[in-house]
C-alpha cells in the first residue's frame, strides 16, 4: 500500500446556498494524482480533538483528500448555530450537508468521489444530509448514532447526565467565546474543571431544571427550553427518511454505546432503502465497545473480552473506502451484512440480518416469597411460569435515587456494579448458576405488572450477568414513564394502587451467559443521572420542584406473571 507524505490546508472557506462560509481543514497527499474526498463535518472544533489529526493524516497517507469542517455556527464557521434540528425542513445544516459534499467534490486533486464518516453526532449530520442525495456522495461510514430522538431519551426522559455535560462542558464554551461572555469558560477544558472543582456537578441537582440560570450554559439556554419542553418529540425522525436514502452505509457501535439507533439505521436500509442496489449494500458492525470512534480493542471498561475483539479502525474505515471510493477489492467484500460480536464466549456471530435468524423470544420469569429488595434476597428467574406469590416492594425516594455507575464523562462500559448492593429499593431476580451455555442476541424486553402509590413514576429494567466470582456486568437497561406507557405522544397518568401491565424495551444485547453464570433482572425507578429522576407528583417534572416518594409493588404470579424476554439464538 503506497504511503503518502501529507500536507494541511487550514481554514479553507466553503460557501452554502444561502450565502453563510463555512470552513475546514483540508488534509491531502503530496502527489500530483487525483484521490477520493473523506469529509467529516463536526460540532466540536474540526483543530480541538487530537483523534481529528490522528484521522487526517492516516487516511491521507493512505491516499484520501480528508476534509473536516466546522458546522454552521461553530468554531471557525460563520452563520447561528442550530443544533439537535434535525429533519426539521427549516434546519440549513441539511443543505449546508448536500453542499458540502458538492465542494469537496471540486476541490483540487479530487477524483470527484465523496465518502463521510464520523461518530455520534458527525454521525447524525451524514444521515440528515443523506436524503437529500448529493450527486457525488457515493457511501458512508456513520458510528454511534441515533435514528430517532427517544433512542436516546427513552419513553421522553432526559438523559440527563450526559445531555446536560454536553451542553454545558463541550458546547456552550464556543458559544461564550463567539458571544464574548466575561468570565465564562471559553473551552471545553476550562468548562470541565469548573463542573468537577468548582460546581462539583451541581446542577444535575438543580430544581426546577429549567431555571438553571444562564450563566451556567451561556448561549445555550434557548436550546435547554427547547430540550425540556420537547423530550417527547421525535427531532431526527431518520427511519422515516431511509426510503429517499440511495448510498451504502457502514454503521459502527459497540454494546456500550447508542447501539440501538446505529442498528435501526443498519436494519431500515435493508428494508427501505431508495434502491435495492443500497438495501443490499449496509453493513452493521457491533463490538464490545463503548461511545468511541478509534478505541476499537479488547479492553473495555473492566473487562477483557479477547483479542478476538480488536478491530483497528483505521483498516475498517480503508476498507470501507477503498472499496467504494477506489473500486479496490478489500477485506469489505467479504463482511457479512451484519457482524455481531458475542460477550461471553467473545466470538463474532456473522448474520445477513438483524435481528439474527433464528431468533426466539424466550420468557424467563420473575419469582420471590417477596423479599427480592436486597441482594441476598429470595428472587428468582427461571423459564417456569410463576404460581401464587407474594408481590415485591420498595419505596422510590427522587431525593435518594440509585446512582448510575458509569464513567466520569457519563458513558456506559462494562463496570462493576457491586457498589449497589446495599440498595434497598432495587428488586433482583437472578437464576441459579447455569449448568450449560445461553446465547441471547437481539432486542430485549420486560413485562412488569406493577403498581405505584403515586399518579405518575418511572420502572426501568436492566438485564445482567452475574460472573461466577461476583462481578456484576449490566448488559442492556430500559426505561418506561408511566404517564407515556401507551406511548410518548400522549399523557396518561395512573391511578395510584392500581396494577397495569408495562412493557420496557432494553437496548439490545449480545451476549453469551456461560456455564456457572446467572442471569439476572433489576426492577428499580432511577438510574440518576444517566436519567432524569421522576419526580412522582404527575407534575411537569423539568419546569416543577416537588418531589415525593413513591411506594411500588411488582406482582409475579399465575395472573401477572412479570418477566423478561429474551431473545436466544442458537450457539
Amino acid at each position: 500500500m503506497p504511503t503518502f507524505t501529507v500536507e494541511t490546508e487550514r481554514n479553507v472557506p466553503a460557501q452554502m446556498r444561502d450565502g453563510v462560509t463555512l470552513r475546514a481543514d483540508v488534509h491531502r497527499p503530496r502527489d500530483d494524482g487525483h484521490f477520493p474526498v473523506l469529509l467529516c463535518r463536526t460540532p466540536y472544533g474540526k483543530t480541538r480533538r487530537k483523534m481529528h489529526d490522528e484521522i487526517a493524516a492516516e487516511m491521507a497517507a493512505r491516499g484520501y483528500i480528508v476534509v473536516f469542517q466546522d458546522l454552521r455556527g461553530r468554531y471557525d464557521s460563520d452563520g447561528e448555530p442550530l443544533l439537535h434540528m434535525g429533519s426539521h425542513p427549516l434546519n440549513p445544516c441539511i443543505n449546508d450537508g448536500h453542499d458540502t459534499v458538492e465542494w469537496c467534490a471540486t476541490l483540487p486533486g479530487s477524483t470527484g468521489k465523496v465518502g463521510t464518516f464520523g461518530n455520534s453526532y458527525c454521525g447524525m449530520t451524514q444521515w440528515e444530509m443523506a436524503p437529500t442525495r448529493p450527486p457525488h456522495l457515493v457511501c458512508m461510514f456513520a458510528q454511534g448514532v441515533v435514528a430517532n430522538h427517544l433512542d436516546r431519551h427513552m419513553s421522553g426522559v432526559v438523559r440527563l447526565g450526559r445531555r446536560m455535560t454536553w451542553t454545558i462542558n463541550t458546547i456552550s464554551p464556543d458559544m461564550a467565546r463567539r458571544l464574548q461572555v466575561p468570565g465564562a469558560p471559553k473551552t471545553p477544558e476550562e468548562a470541565d474543571a469548573l463542573w468537577e472543582e468548582r460546581d462539583r456537578s451541581k446542577w444535575l441537582w438543580y430544581l426546577p431544571l429549567s431555571e438553571i440560570p444562564e450563566s451556567a450554559m451561556p448561549g445555550m439556554h434557548e436550546y435547554w427550553h427547547r430540550l425540556l419542553r420537547e423530550t417527547v418529540k421525535d427531532h431526527f425522525a431518520h427511519e422515516a427518511r431511509h426510503k429517499e436514502v440511495d448510498v451504502p452505509a457502514l454503521s459502527g457501535t459497540g454494546w456500550y454505546d447508542q447501539q440501538v439507533g446505529t442498528i435501526k439505521q443498519f436494519s431500515g436500509m435493508q428494508a427501505n432503502g431508495k434502491t435495492e442496489f443500497a438495501r443490499e449494500n449496509q453493513r452493521l458492525i457491533v463490538g464490545p465497545w463503548g461511545h468511541t470512534t478509534l478505541s476499537l480493542g479488547r479492553h473495555v471498561g473492566e473487562l477483557d473480552f479477547g483479542s478476538a475483539a480488536e478491530w483497528d479502525y483505521f483498516e475498517m474505515a480503508d476498507a470501507w473506502f477503498a472499496k467504494w471510493l477506489k473500486g479496490e477489492r478489500t477485506a469489505a467484500d467479504d463482511w457479512a451484512p451484519a457482524q455481531i460480536f458475542v460477550m461471553g464466549r467473545n466470538q463474532w456471530r456473522h448474520d445477513d440480518q438483524w435481528p439474527p435468524k433464528g431468533m426466539r423470544e424466550t420468557p424467563w420469569y420473575f419469582h420471590s416469597g417477596g423479599h427480592a429488595d436486597t441482594i441476598s434476597g429470595d428472587g428468582t428467574l427461571s423459564p417456569e411460569p410463576p404460581s401464587d406469590e407474594p408481590a415485591d416492594q420498595y419505596d422510590y425516594d427522587p431525593r435518594d435515587p440509585v446512582m448510575t455507575i458509569y464513567t466520569k464523562s457519563g458513558q456506559q462500559v462494562p463496570m462493576d456494579q457491586r457498589p449497589l448492593d446495599g440498595r434497598r429499593d432495587i428488586l433482583r431476580y437472578t437464576s441459579p448458576p447455569l449448568s450449560e451455555a445461553l446465547e441471547v442476541v437481539g432486542p430485549v424486553s420486560v413485562v412488569l405488572h406493577a403498581a405505584s402509590s403515586a399518579p405518575d413514576t418511572d420502572f426501568i429494567a436492566k438485564l445482567i450477568d452475574v460472573h461466577p466470582d461476583g462481578f456484576v456486568q449490566e448488559l442492556c437497561y430500559g426505561l418506561i414513564r408511566a404517564r407515556h406507557r401507551n406511548g410518548t405522544d400522549r399523557t396518561d397518568l395512573i391511578t395510584p394502587g392500581e396494577v397495569y401491565e408495562y412493557t420496557i424495551t432494553l437496548n439490545p444485547t449480545g451476549n453469551c451467559f456461560l456455564p456457572g453464570h446467572r442471569i439476572r433482572v433489576d426492577i428499580q425507578s432511577s438510574d440518576f443521572p444517566n436519567f432524569d429522576r421522576n419526580h412522582n407528583t404527575g407534575g411537569d417534572d423539568y419546569f416543577e420542584p416537588a418531589l415525593a416518594t413513591a411506594h411500588q409493588t411488582v406482582f409475579h404470579d399465575s395472573v401477572r406473571p412479570s418477566h423478561v424476554l429474551l431473545p436466544v439464538v442458537p450457539s
